[in-house]
């Protein structure tokens, strides 16, 4: 399993990427790494396997970015009306107050360091002799190097729209990139995903590890962020008939989200935490979702009153999303609302660890701060909503569209959505069912903006929280940190880094 190979590969790995990663280590750890594991005495199946491990550690940063922690969360879902921050170091993204230019530097950083790993995951596995790979072909591994390079892409795009588009690895200082033209980003993007479809397996019974439908499924979101309805209505369809995916329908909805569960057919890809260390590649989401009063979470963030309320009373999800929770320390039970000003979102809370925390229920304090929880990036009820949403968009509310959000409400105790809706008015429901299902996964940010809604949205969401802002569009993406455009004369910066 993953986990494991990571745990042996992680010292290993981590001391040659420190070698080819933007910042650069001091003269005397180059030395020892060369001698160590070198683009020169890169030969092995086993280095090549050790370089993608080395990758996808890089999405959870340590624990404490990209993925871990919420950070990516925070700036996509956390600027939206699904996740509010009352946090103090995250307070600015709630609130629109985008003056530091550096409010999302960290996963700037975080994010092209997961690049320049693949670009020289590809660059050596491709130099070694095929002969070498006996239990996974160097097509496959490959694959999935440019599947975590197109999703770094995907991210960063999401995030601060045209980027430098970096395609060769970091050997020595270099002069700043430009901006690339945001539609050459989206055409890599997709041939990194297209080339990952064709050789990866169907599915990873390997947690966190790419797939062809985690290839088809972001490839899909990709073409969605460009209105290429036709084509992404395909690569979902692509998905769909892989067979290999499900709702997960066993239990109640919480319990998908349980460690025990990483590796249900409801999640398509997921980020892998070790769980192992406080400080190493332990997935710390656990504490950044919930407040300390309800399980010592170390954030004050939850789902935003109007959300909220839209809930139906029969939704199963109600056991996610709730106002009422017992208080850590004892008493009464207290009132999350009348507490923060917002519903609690258990989905990522301490008490789903049933894995590395034995048992469950209130245990507090057991394995403090530390988690084998996943990290979903894509879930097969995001799918079934986008076919909904795209059948919709192409061909009106069919029978087809109605029966993949019927899929997804059915699963959480609702009745089929009403018949005979209107266009407009099946895109609304679909656009609501999304919001319930995926609060707190980052995808309303690019739900809004792809059906036309995010600044009326947002305004409302503004009025609603007493925000003294008008939302206009430059709030789609964040402000290009300003470490870099001091540092790259050939940046240009978003329009908010005018805030």
């Amino acid at each position: 399993m993953i986990e494991k190979k990571l745990i042996r590969v992680t010292t290993y790995c981590m001391f040659f990427i420190c070698l080819v990663t933007l910042n650069s280590c001091s003269d005397d750890l180059e030395e020892e790494l060369k001698g160590q594991l070198s683009e020169s005495n890169i030969s092995t199946e086993s280095d090549a396997t050790a370089l993608i491990d080395g990758i996808y550690n890089g999405l959870l940063a340590g624990g404490w970015d990209y993925y871990a922690s919420g950070v990516l969360a925070r700036a996509t879902d956390g600027i939206t009306d699904v996740f509010i921050l009352n946090d103090s170091k995250y307070r600015p993204l709630e609130t629109y107050d985008w003056s530091d230019e550096d409010i999302s530097a960290d996963l700037w950083a975080s994010i092209y360091t997961v690049v320049d790993r693949a670009n020289w995951a590809i660059l050596l596995i491709e130099g070694i002799d095929e002969t070498a790979f006996k239990d996974v072909s160097r097509e496959q591994l490959i694959a999935e190097a440019k599947f975590l390079r197109g999703l770094a892409y995907y991210d960063l795009t999401g995030l601060f729209g045209s980027v430098p588009l970096k395609l060769e690895p970091t050997q020595s200082d270099e002069v700043g990139l430009a901006r690339t033209d945001l539609e050459a980003v989206y055409v890599q993007i997709e041939a990194d995903f297209e080339y990952a479809s064709t050789y990866l397996p169907g599915k990873s019974y390997t947690p966190g590890k790419a797939s062809k439908g985690a290839a088809y499924g972001l490839l899909a979101k990709t073409q969605l962020r460009q209105l290429k309805w036709e084509e992404a209505g395909a690569n979902i369809d692509n998905l769909i008939a892989l067979g290999d995916y499900n709702l997960f329908t066993e239990s109640n909805f919480l319990e998908l989200f349980y460690e025990s569960n990483v590796l249900d057919d409801e999640f398509i890809f997921s980020v892998m935490s070790l769980g192992e260390s406080y400080s190493t590649a332990s997935n710390h989401h656990l504490k950044f979702f919930t407040p300390w009063g309800y399980d010592t979470g170390w954030a004050t963030v939850g789902l935003p009153v109007g959300i909220y309320n839209e809930i139906e009373s029969e939704d199963e999800r109600n056991e996610v999303y709730f106002e009422e929770y017992p208080y850590l320390y004892g008493g009464a039970i207290k009132n999350a609302i009348d507490d923060f000003g917002f519903a609690i979102n258990r989905k990522f809370g301490s008490y789903n660890r049933d894995v590395t925390a034995p048992g469950t229920g209130y245990v507090a304090y057991q394995n403090y701060g530390i988690s084998k929880m996943s990290v979903p990036v894509l879930r097969y009820s995001d799918v079934l909503l986008l076919k909904a949403e795209i059948e919709n968009e192409l061909n009106g509310p069919n029978t087809d569209a109605y029966n993949a959000i019927n899929q997804v409400r059915n699963r959480s105790g609702l009745a089929n959505l009403t018949e005979g809706l209107s266009s407009a008015d099946f895109k609304a429901a679909v656009l609501k069912e999304r919001a319930i299902e995926l609060a707190g996964e980052g995808q309303r940010k690019d739900d809004l903006i792809r059906q036309g809604v995010f600044v009326s949205t947002l305004n409302q969401y503004a009025l609603d929280q007493g925000y003294s802002v008008t939302i206009t569009k430059d709030y789609q993406l964040m402000p290009i940190p300003r470490t870099e455009l001091d540092l790259n004369p050939n940046m240009e910066p978003n329009p908010s880094n005018n805030f």
